[in-house]
């Protein structure tokens, strides 16, 4: 099986060197495509790598997390952007969805949160 790419958007280190030892614990499941620290640099690098799946902070400098969930969209219809955030509100969330995120993981979570949110999601669309 081919590792699935991941474009890792998030502006906190710690958070972005968590999400990668999580994957890396999955095995040969994923390999991380790359890093983005905002929005706009979000949108640059999904262009530049194609990942199969993103995962998006919201809150970030220069462009915001819903903002590049747009931009991306705009760029792949097709795009799995997954939002991974502390900011769980019902608005924020509705509006990730509405900007076109798949899904929707709130900080904390474990790995097996994480690997099932991601393989509903790769499952989603293989089908």
């Amino acid at each position: 099986m081919q590792k699935k790419r991941i474009l890792i958007v998030e502006d906190a280190a710690y958070m972005r060197e968590m999400l990668v030892e999580m994957l890396e614990q999955e095995g040969k499941k994923y390999e991380v495509a790359g890093f983005a620290v905002d929005g706009k640099e979000a949108v640059e690098k999904y262009k530049e790598l194609k990942p199969d799946l993103v995962t998006m902070d919201l809150v970030m400098e220069v462009m915001d997390g819903i903002q590049a969930i747009r931009e991306i969209k705009k760029h792949d219809p097709n795009a799995l952007i997954l939002v991974i955030t502390a900011l769980g509100t019902p608005e924020q969330r509705k509006a990730a969805l509405e900007a076109g995120a798949d899904e929707y993981l709130w900080k904390p979570f474990t790995i097996k949160n994480l690997s099932d949110m991601l393989e509903k999601l790769l499952r989603k669309r293989e089908e």
